[in-house]
């Protein structure tokens, strides 16, 4: 049987060719493809010369397998791909790979192979893709040092930009990504591609699925969370929004299913603060094709944009716009009923026995401020647009700008009425505060001290206020500024809710306090909620405490994306470990987890076996396997350790992405490490922290210590 040309392959059975013929099929830039049979080729493989037109060239012989690229695995690294640059040497290569397919019971090799030419490439790579976000690996030239795991190459994590004209070489990449996705995104959410650019542009050398989730590098921003809650927030608020984050997106996937699927949060708790998540707000216009800026414009945060972000798609928002419809329609009930909510939230407050009864409550109550500010802000963005449209100018009274008028209008009472007049502002006001998000923080009615010395000295002067004020709407005009008092109104009686709850934490807390369990009442901020059911709340307040101390000392920024963000509190927590004399050791991370066990050190993977043969203990759960560099036949022992760490690697090698596929805790790029361990001490690796560090050396104990 002669060479047969990609779009004559029909076999689905065999997903590698496959997947490329359909991508071939779908337009997209493959290299020229021919395959044959492997039973075929294996009768004499010595005798099948190339096909004819890549004959006279470098080409590249690979396997088709049917165990390669399946939903199960992707056998990685597992079979073989041979490079050809000398026609003499193809039949022992085309051989080889034969011969490293699986066979079926009479011993014939499954499956096919296949040659393609080799490719002279600017720079190759692996990426990884899930319809919006994406992580690579790019090198010079070929891949193959990426993905044997001897170099790390330049890897980058992002999110789909948008397109057009101005959008740069980030929104050609992923215009790219989105056209190798399509063909494949009904078949599965992710992606895995091996990719090459040359002059022409980028092409598909491989593509199959991804078989565990993107390592995701979002936009994150703290310039809404900073001006509400302070920089550090307490713990409590931060563990109360990063839980009730996860709770306000079904607000969004009951009118747009398709939400649900995209497993986002709202916050991401990082540096003992809680970040916004630009990226999913980003990811939710683009769904709409509503624009990006809706989302810079209302926060704020310094993010640059370009011309396309601030444009409508059209075609997706008419597809949208049923549903966005159905969203301003519960946006509408929402306020309607936050009333209620409010009611039934006091009801909670009053009723709650425990310090984590009352935590929950305020996570409840925060995703409902969060869902009724989404509400009302939708419906604000419109009307905002509309009053631009028309170009109106007028403003209406809301409620914190009666509070600063009646503040600053004590100066206009004699001195002897400042203290009534303070306690009457008091009553309206008192449950306001600096920071007032954050229950950690006193409302002004605890601050009567302060606030009466401050009175005390305002100068004695008429007060005009809101001189140069625009005029307030007429009639007709009234209920295009309505959602403006709705909205400070909402906010006000918020606060009214959040000081009866600090009233209530605090008065648990003292019950704490007489019990023993903390120093002061005012140490329950101190406390994430997971800490409030088990141990002691004493010990975990100080930890807390020690905790927000060292964040507060980090210069981040107020915008940027995870990697950066990550980095930064890593190499921060590197100088303190330095400080106090720990042994830690930086790397990159597969994944956040966080394990500690014993060491299981490796020179090879047939000297590990060998010893696991005669120690039947040696790989359990609490093993970390420590070795000074991962190649994929390492896999037949990830299943069977806890974690692991490699001296060398990048986080995109076939090695790597079987340990991802593992679903185990693993540090690579590890330098310095594997001279420093030996077999039985005791590490801790931390994913979130981008670090190992050994716990406990047996070689510093002394002989017959314990």
């Amino acid at each position: 049987m002669p060479w047969q040309p990609l779009k004559r392959f029909k076999d689905p059975s065999v997903p590698k060719l496959d997947n490329l013929r359909r991508a071939r099929a779908a337009g997209l830039r493959v290299p020229e493809t021919w395959w044959l049979p492997a039973a075929e080729a294996a009768l004499d493989p010595a005798r099948v010369a190339p096909p004819p037109p890549l004959a006279d060239g470098s080409l590249i012989v690979r396997s088709g397998s049917p165990t390669e690229d399946t939903f199960a695995t992707s056998n990685a690294g597992q079979l073989l791909s041979l490079p050809v640059r000398d026609p003499a040497a193809f039949g022992d290569s085309l051989a080889r790979v034969v011969a490293a397919l699986p066979c079926d019971t009479a011993g014939r090799p499954l499956g096919a192979v296949f040659v393609q030419p080799l490719i002279a490439a600017i720079e190759a790579g692996v990426v990884f893709f899930d319809g919006f976000y994406w992580e690579r690996t790019l090198a010079p030239g070929s891949n193959e040092g990426l993905t044997a795991g001897l170099e790390r190459g330049r890897v980058e994590r992002g999110h789909l930009q948008r397109g057009g004209p101005d959008g740069g070489p980030e929104g050609a990449w992923s215009d790219w990504l989105t056209a190798i996705y399509a063909p494949f995104r009904k078949q599965t959410p992710r992606i895995d591609a091996e990719i090459a650019r040359d002059e022409r542009g980028w092409i598909l050398l491989q593509i199959r699925p991804a078989l565990f989730p993107v390592a995701r590098n979002e936009t994150l921003s703290l310039a809404n969370h900073r001006e509400i809650l302070g920089d550090p927030p307490s713990p409590w608020i931060v563990s109360v929004l990063g839980a009730a984050g996860r709770e306000v997106l079904p607000f969004f996937a009951a009118a747009d299913p398709a939400v649900a699927r995209w497993d986002e949060v709202y916050a991401v708790e990082l540096g003992e603060r809680a970040w916004m998540n630009f990226s999913f707000f980003f990811h939710l216009m683009d769904s709409w094709g509503l624009p990006r800026t809706f989302v810079t414009e209302g926060v704020g945060g310094g993010t640059a944009s370009t011309a396309a972000d601030r444009e409508i798609l059209p075609g997706r928002f008419l597809r949208k716009a049923p549903r966005l419809l159905s969203l301003q329609i519960r946006s509408l009930a929402a306020i309607l009923r936050s009333r209620r909510e409010m009611d039934r939230l006091d009801q909670r407050i009053a009723e709650a026995a425990t310090l984590a009864e009352l935590h929950r409550v305020n996570v409840d109550a925060l995703a409902f401020a969060i869902r009724t500010n989404f509400a009302i802000n939708g419906v604000l963005s419109g009307l905002v647009r509309v009053r631009r449209f028309l170009r109106l100018k007028a403003a209406v009274r809301v409620v914190t700008q009666d509070m600063m008028t009646d503040y600053a209008a004590l100066a206009m009472l004699p001195f002897a009425e400042r203290e009534t007049g303070l306690d009457y502002w008091l009553v309206l006001y008192g449950h306001r505060g600096p920071l007032e998000s954050d229950p950690a923080r006193p409302r002004f009615a605890e601050l009567r001290d302060v606030l009466f010395r401050d009175v005390h000295f305002l100068p004695i002067e008429p007060f005009l206020p809101l001189k140069s004020r625009p005029p307030e709407p007429g009639f007709l005009l009234s209920p295009l500024y309505k959602i403006d008092e709705i909205r400070e109104a909402f906010r006000d009686d918020l606060m009214r809710v959040w000081q009866r709850l600090r009233r209530r934490i605090l008065a648990l807390a003292a019950e704490r306090v007489a019990a023993g369990d903390l120093e002061k009442a005012e140490d329950v901020f101190w406390l994430r909620g997971e800490e409030l059911v088990n141990g002691s709340l004493r010990a975990a307040a100080a930890a807390g405490r020690e905790r927000v101390e060292r964040a507060a000392a980090l210069d981040l920024p107020t915008t940027a994306g995870r990697d950066v963000i990550e980095r930064t509190i890593a190499s921060s927590e590197q100088k303190q470990a330095e400080v106090a004399g720990r042994r830690v050791f930086p790397g990159i991370p597969l994944g956040p987890g966080v394990l500690e066990g014993r060491v299981v050190k490796a020179e090879s993977l047939l000297e590990l076996l060998a010893e696991a043969a005669r120690n039947s203990d040696l790989l359990e759960a609490d093993a970390i396997l420590v070795v000074a560099a991962l190649e994929p036949s390492w896999a037949v022992v990830f299943p069977r350790v806890g974690g692991v760490v490699a001296e060398i690697g990048g986080e995109l090698s076939h090695a790597s992405i079987l340990l991802r596929e593992a679903r185990r805790p693993a540090i690579v790029d590890c330098a310095g490490i594997f001279r420093a361990v030996s077999t039985g001490d005791r590490l801790r690796l931390d994913g979130a922290a981008r670090q190992v560090e050994i716990l406990d050396s047996v070689m510093a104990k002394p002989p017959g210590s314990g």
